[in-house]
């Protein structure tokens, strides 16, 4: 029987727990596998921006027991990946089994995607996600509940791109609501804008 998720703030010790959970709630994930089409890669590909940007400028909150993580940038931060070998590395595994479409993929979806990103100061909450084997079992509501708290008592707006028609319900539940809905060009997959504004 699963346990009641307890959430906290991940730190540089939880580094290669949080990239493992995350790599596997995304093995499925439409738009990560369009945009990164092998998930072999996810576990380098989440340890690089939780060290390089989340444990710096964000939040990483993470189920104590190793079952789901969520990545927040806080108002006025983004997300910009410093040019250092691990990302030259990483991209050029992509490219050396999968060709330049990744690369092509990656860039129309971050067009896409800032197309609809609202401009007004707000938390983002970029990833979120429950190992496969605990979907279902509370962890995503918890880690939304810890995340939008923060939202709350700042009375901060909170914004998301669901990559997955299934988690808008889920979603919806905590107030987010969907602002738009589209198919990235050219074949990509449909993302759901979604805004939350915060309750008192």
């Amino acid at each position: 029987m699963d346990t009641i998720p307890v959430i906290r703030n991940g730190n540089i010790e939880d580094l290669q727990s949080l990239a493992e959970t995350l790599s596997d709630s995304f093995l499925t994930d439409p738009i990560m596998n369009w945009v990164i089409p092998r998930p072999d890669l996810y576990t380098d590909f989440f340890r690089l921006i939780i060290r390089d940007i989340y444990l710096i400028k964000g939040i990483a909150h993470y189920e104590d027991n190793g079952r789901g993580a969520s990545l927040w940038l806080p108002p006025g931060e983004t997300f910009e990946i410093p040019l250092r070998l691990s990302l030259i590395g990483l991209i050029a595994r992509l490219i050396a089994t999968k060709g330049f479409a990744p690369v092509k993929n990656i860039r129309q979806q971050g067009d896409f995607f800032s197309r609809y990103h609202p401009k007004e100061p707000h938390y983002y909450l970029q990833f979120i996600g429950a190992r496969q084997a605990h979907q279902g079992c509370g962890v995503g509501s918890a880690l939304l509940k810890h995340g939008t708290r923060i939202c709350d008592e700042e009375q901060m707006p909170a914004y998301l791109e669901s990559s997955n028609s299934l988690n808008v319900p889920l979603y919806q539940r905590h107030g987010f609501e969907v602002i738009h809905e589209g198919a990235i060009p050219n074949g990509g997959p449909t993302a759901w804008f979604m805004w939350r504004e915060p309750q008192k």
